[in-house]
């Protein structure tokens, strides 16, 4: 991959995973062993970087939908164990694919409750010494 950030989607996905399979097309309605392999990694790629998509969304992408996504997340999640190739292509697409992923969510320093807003508005308000409206 260049070092251009590409913005993470399950097509972006889906895509990598063909080309690093040589399949032209993980989308198509045939059960080979090659293809369900891809799907399956297919699936916990998407479902691991694409962290506010559903799986419906994740299926669509391939024309399958949401219960096919959970069946093939539960097998990739039996036969990774056991083989290595699927486990090793998937770490390999997992490694290319993290360091253009943004991990969703906000700064540790900037994730306050609303009682510490408050805490610090009192803080300042005595700093200032303005009374507070309690």
């Amino acid at each position: 991959m260049d070092n251009v950030k590409t913005k993470v989607t399950p097509k972006y996905i889906a895509e990598l995973v063909a080309k690093e399979l040589n399949i032209p097309d993980i989308s198509v309605k045939e059960r080979t062993r090659d293809l369900a392999q891809a799907r399956f990694i297919y699936y916990k790629l998407a479902k691991t970087f694409c962290r506010y998509v559903s799986l419906a969304t994740i299926g669509k992408e391939i024309n399958r939908d949401h219960s096919t996504v959970v069946y093939g997340l539960n097998k990739y999640d039996v036969e990774s164990k056991y083989d290595l190739y699927m486990r090793d292509v998937h770490d390999k697409l997992y490694n290319e694919l993290d360091p253009n992923f943004i991990k969703p969510g906000v700064n540790q320093e900037y994730d306050l409750t609303f009682q510490e807003i408050l805490n610090r508005i009192k803080l300042i308000e005595r700093k200032l010494n303005i009374q507070p409206y309690d």
